[in-house]
């Protein structure tokens, strides 16, 4: 999480400038090219801002060091994937969430590749990820509370959310030349043919 001298140095940041968006994008696209091949504790400044084609000072500028910016990285994909994937004030149920969940999971990642192949290629994010699919656990079926851990049931949503981003990171690395909507509609049937009518019989 970011600490206060962050919130204060993001305050100053101009998002509607243009030139501001394509210096920010480049650092994180740079980053995330980095992190396909170093460990984020082995990526200096320079190389990052060298990458990027960006100054140093202009780097300084925006972030404290390469774990400030992993952080307010991070921050930001939650806050972004929370109001606009999980929308916390939305009532949803049933097989019906799952599908609505799909389909904008799909779209977050449509919208936001470069911060999604981060959140989802790199093991600095593990913390994230469980956050963000702890959230969703919460809005869908959730078979780990209706069954204990000495039933194989219990395991059924787990099964879930990991072939879902099994099934994003592969299309992303494929282009993603099947929309969103296609995507979901195809997997939504595979999963309430065989994993939802598994867990709807038991109940």
């Amino acid at each position: 999480m970011a600490g206060n001298k962050n919130e204060q140095k993001k305050r100053t940041i101009n998002m509607k400038d243009r030139r501001v968006r394509k210096t920010i994008k480049s650092l994180r696209t740079s980053l995330i090219k980095l992190l396909e091949t170093k460990s984020v504790t082995d990526i200096t400044v320079s190389e990052l801002t060298a990458l990027a084609d960006v100054n140093r000072s202009t780097f300084y500028f925006y972030y404290d060091d390469i774990f400030d910016m992993v952080n307010q990285l991070q921050d930001e994909i939650y806050a972004v994937f929370y109001e606009t994937v999980i929308k916390p004030d939305e009532e949803l149920h049933g097989v019906e969430a799952y599908v609505v969940y799909v389909t904008r999971f799909f779209e977050f990642c449509k919208e936001n590749e470069i911060q999604c192949r981060f959140l989802l290629n790199n093991d600095i994010n593990t913390q994230l990820l469980e956050k963000i699919m702890s959230d969703v656990k919460k809005h869908i079926p959730d078979s780990s509370v209706e069954y204990g851990t000495d039933k194989p049931e219990h395991y059924l949503t787990t099964y879930l959310i990991s072939g879902i981003i099994g099934v994003i990171m592969q299309w992303m690395d494929d282009g993603m030349i099947v929309s969103p909507e296609e995507m979901t509609k195809y997997i939504s049937v595979l999963f309430t043919l065989g994993a939802f009518k598994t867990y709807e019989l038991k109940n």
